[in-house]
């Protein structure tokens, strides 16, 4: 029977005490009138449970940044500032507005509420300087998160066919390829973050709630939850495709590119006959050549590896926008495109940058370091374990799943609200739909270029 894909979410705290992004200060101007507890939805203020004619200390924690209690204020005793340790997190991409909003998606589940506003950058490098087409935003059935119009997340990794043949008796004639679908185009990873590999048996069990498949190395155990086991991918070192695991019947099996990468393909192909197979390729210069190579080949999938600020490795490395762009064209130029899935990772730090990855070319994306963040972690540019925060935390496999869950609920969540507000209901369709993107390279040449000097 058919039955709608639900996220199932469940409220789960952050490790000790949350700090906040905003810092309300009460001053010595406060006359203890509770003005600021009417205005206050999010219960930032509270009356002293010690002495009820007094106003507690507020808990910045819940300020959503309305300025509510600012404005009602007679005495303009309250100030809101950004808190010093959340303008310490992150770098780079993972700027502390995005670690942030992580933290509070993985708590609640919820789409991320910003009552002053977006004070961010209009542009960006990379997924910054591209936006979305939302002129189907006006229609109000375009809503999936409420149900009035159906909307697919749902995605098909492997080999695809154009047409069928039939013989003169009506029996199919062409081969079907391998293919796993999945009801969201997300997939986990935890075999680049050992902190990840520590935690795999909660995010195994995050995966089989979700539906999706979680990466991990060959030579992990089976997870304490049997029906876990059905979410791993085995992903196999360069040259120990034979190597014994205990993952048995996998749906998907991944091995590194490696000079010998042919020969390495059909041992696991032979090993696992009814898995799709995905080649690992880290991307660098002229990464769409290789993939050309891989594609021509009897391979289903090929999984992109970016750094964890979106960039390629190597001299002159390109951002994953412009990496995957390249790749999707030199697809499509050659007739591969349907031939072929492609999966990436690294450098997502925000929901948005689902769709924008899929609209330059992807198939789906392979979640890292969000997952990590989702987890407590604070995203630091050079990772210090002596002074991590949470060095000590020692998460419960239960604990790890329900933030993993809650943080990709969130995510489809948005997702759907981009689909709904560009007019499109399945999220297929996005693939390399760059047609319904904004590029800011290319507004800037369309805008400037006929002006003299504009070039």
């Amino acid at each position: 029977m058919y039955e709608r894909y639900h996220v199932p979410k469940k409220e789960m705290a952050p490790p000790g005490t949350p700090f906040s992004k905003s810092l309300v200060v009460r001053s010595d101007r406060c006359m203890n009138c509770g003005k600021c507890l009417e205005a206050c939805i999010y219960s930032v203020h509270e009356r002293d449970a010690k002495d009820f004619r007094l106003m507690a200390e507020p808990k910045s924690h819940l300020c959503k940044n309305c300025l509510r209690c600012v404005e009602n204020c007679p005495q303009r005793a309250l100030t809101v500032e950004l808190s010093p340790q959340y303008l310490a997190l992150g770098g780079g991409v993972w700027m502390p507005q995005r670690v942030f909003t992580i933290w509070n998606e993985a708590w609640t589940g919820k789409i991320p509420v910003f009552g002053a506003g977006y004070r961010g950058r209009y542009v960006g490098p990379g997924y910054d300087s591209m936006w979305t087409d939302m002129s189907e935003i006006v229609r109000p059935t375009r809503d999936g998160i409420h149900g009035r119009e159906f909307i697919s997340t749902s995605v098909d990794l492997g080999k695809r066919v154009d047409h069928l043949e039939f013989d003169a008796s009506g029996r199919l004639l062409t081969e079907m390829p391998r293919f796993v679908e999945l009801p969201i185009p997300m997939l986990m990873d935890v075999t680049r973050n050992q902190d990840l590999t520590a935690s795999m048996e909660g995010l195994a069990q995050a995966a089989h709630a979700l539906s999706t498949l979680i990466i991990v190395p060959a030579s992990a155990p089976s997870p304490k939850a049997a029906e876990a086991a059905s979410s791993l991918v085995p992903k196999f070192p360069v040259g120990k495709v034979s190597a014994p695991t205990a993952i048995a019947h996998p749906k998907m099996v991944e091995m590194e590119m490696s000079p010998d990468w042919v020969s390495e393909m059909r041992l696991l192909r032979k090993r696992f006959p009814e898995a799709v197979v995905a080649v690992r390729l880290e991307a660098k210069s002229g990464v769409e050549k290789i993939v050309i190579e891989i594609a021509s080949a009897d391979v289903d999938i090929i999984h992109v590896l970016f750094d964890e600020q979106g960039q390629e490795s190597g001299a002159s490395p390109r951002l994953a926008k412009d990496s995957l762009l390249a790749i999707n064209k030199a697809l499509v130029s050659q007739s591969l495109r349907e031939s072929i899935s492609i999966i990436t990772g690294g450098g997502l730090a925000a929901a948005e940058h689902v769709p924008k990855t899929i609209i330059c070319g992807a198939d789906a994306v392979v979640l890292e370091r969000a997952l990590n963040v989702a987890q407590g972690c604070h995203a630091c540019v050079h990772c210090s374990k002596h002074d991590c925060p949470i060095k000590d935390f020692r998460p419960s496999p239960d604990w790890t799943k329900w933030r993993a869950v809650n943080m990709v609920g969130a995510w489809r969540d948005q997702l759907l609200e981009v689909m709904g507000a560009m007019g499109i209901r399945e999220v297929r369709r996005l693939r390399g739909e760059i047609g319904r993107a904004i590029f800011y390279e290319e507004a800037e040449k369309d805008a400037f270029s006929s002006i003299p000097g504009g070039a």
